[in-house]
């Protein structure tokens, strides 16, 4: 019995293992989209802005289906805000 239950565990394992590879491959799939059909506005934003609009536009899309639940959290894991810093240079001599 220990081996079938070693193969259930494996098996449960492994699905969830393909669920978010699935999810990642739709929200690549989305972004490539995205940038395909979308490119003049996104160049025309700063790169705040173009994430904000590349949320929206997964939330449109993503937001009423609760098969993707997992695709439109992780894309809006990868276009969340970003705190950005200045370089500083360092001293020349």
């Amino acid at each position: 019995m220990s081996a079938n239950s070693n193969l259930t565990t494996a098996l449960g394992v492994l699905d969830e293992k393909l669920q978010s590879l699935q999810a990642m491959t739709e929200a690549n799939q989305f972004l490539v989209d995205a940038l395909r059909e979308k490119e003049p506005v996104l160049k025309a934003l700063d790169a705040e802005g173009a994430r904000g609009f590349l949320r929206q536009s997964a939330r449109a899309r993503f937001g009423e289906d609760e098969n993707h639940e997992e695709v439109l959290a992780l894309l809006e894991q990868i276009l969340a805000p970003r705190q950005s810093a200045d370089i500083i240079p360092f001293p020349s001599r």
